[in-house]
């Protein structure tokens, strides 16, 4: 399955659509006389079926997106703290190297501390 075109907001629109049309088509039922008709009972029993396996799709794709927005957020975090380590590292470096010139500053010629 890929991703949706559409926005997660929009899938969740179009979840409450679906559930409210199929409320009412259930509601609504086959049509007069249909309950006793076989054949419209059928077609109106196989459109519910077809309207939830639309649904179930909105769904997952809902959870697909839902999904990968989790996936870009993590991603985005690690990054972050990748950034922060090399930071806190290329800081430590700097760090290191300055305490040994104030050091080697305070040295005299012959490596005898003031």
């Amino acid at each position: 399955m890929g991703t949706s075109p559409l926005t997660p907001e929009e899938l969740e629109d179009a979840v409450r659509r679906i559930v409210a049309d199929y409320r009412g088509f259930l509601s609504a039922g086959p049509g007069p006389g249909g309950h006793e008709d076989a054949k419209a009972f059928s077609t109106h029993h196989t459109a519910a079926r077809t309207a939830l396996t639309h649904l179930e799709h909105l769904m997952k794709l809902t959870r697909s997106a839902a999904s990968a927005d989790t996936a870009a957020e993590a991603t985005a975090l690690i990054a972050e703290a990748r950034r922060s380590i090399e930071d806190a590292e290329r800081e430590d470096r700097v760090t290191r190297a300055l305490k040994e010139w104030a050091e080697n500053e305070d040295n005299d010629e012959d490596g005898e501390p003031h």
